[in-house]
């Protein structure tokens, strides 16, 4: 657990010097640079992924937890906003750790597309459920544990979530993103509700399943449960 944190700070390390870069690079194209700084984090954590030596029992997990998060999307697809994938992208990060949580969030985004449709919104997405998975994996375990605490945390994620995508009209300026947030408001809402009612009632269950799950494969550091 402690290494997947250190790789997610040298992950964000190397991210912000890009940035800085890319700003100093591209200081008149606010969407560009954000492009790049998207774009950039996804494909340093696939970087710093592949170049760790990661158990079979950790890929097979990942596929596992990515396709069942996937599936949830692709399921409620025809409800707007309802997110399983949301929750079950942050239950793996707060059980299995910043990098599990990263990689689950961004492959849920590239296989849910492959049904849903692909596009150049996809490294947005990737971007989104990574960032969601691995900030959730950051968490201090006993907030983590905390029902409450992560009801009201998965329910601000819906909103972040939604206003990270909105990025994506940035190109436009600072008062098109404006825009774009009002007007996905109720879609947002929407996907923070389900993210709180999804993480109240069964935000224990999965987290008891999810740690017999790493105590098992070794993990995580936490006690069997």
């Amino acid at each position: 657990m402690e290494n997947g944190k250190a790789g997610f700070y040298t992950g964000i390390i190397i991210i912000l010097i890009a940035m800085g870069l890319s700003v100093s690079a591209l200081r008149h194209n606010l969407y560009m640079c954000l492009a790049v700084f998207i774009v950039g984090t996804v494909v340093v954590f696939f970087s710093l992924f592949e170049g760790r030596d990661v158990s079979a029992e950790k890929i097979v997990l990942i596929a596992v937890l990515a396709g069942l998060s996937s599936a949830g999307r692709v399921v409620f697809s025809g409800v707007p906003s309802v997110q399983p994938s949301s929750f079950i992208i942050i239950m793996t990060g707060v059980v299995f750790g910043p990098q599990m949580g990263f990689m689950t969030g961004a492959v849920t985004a590239l296989a849910s597309n492959l049904i849903l449709g692909q596009g150049p919104w996809t490294p947005w997405q990737m971007f989104a459920w990574g960032i969601m998975g691995a900030l959730s994996g950051l968490l201090p375990k006993w907030l983590g544990k905390n029902g409450i605490f992560m009801t009201v945390y998965s329910f601000l994620w819906g909103f972040l979530f939604g206003w990270i995508m909105n990025l994506w009209y940035s190109f436009g300026g600072f008062g098109t993103f404006i825009s774009a947030s009002i007007a996905s408001f109720p879609m947002d809402l929407a996907h923070a509700i389900s993210n709180g009612i999804l993480m109240l009632f069964f935000g224990g269950l999965f987290t008891k399943k999810f740690l017999r799950i790493a105590v098992k494969y070794g993990l995580t550091g936490h006690k069997k449960v």
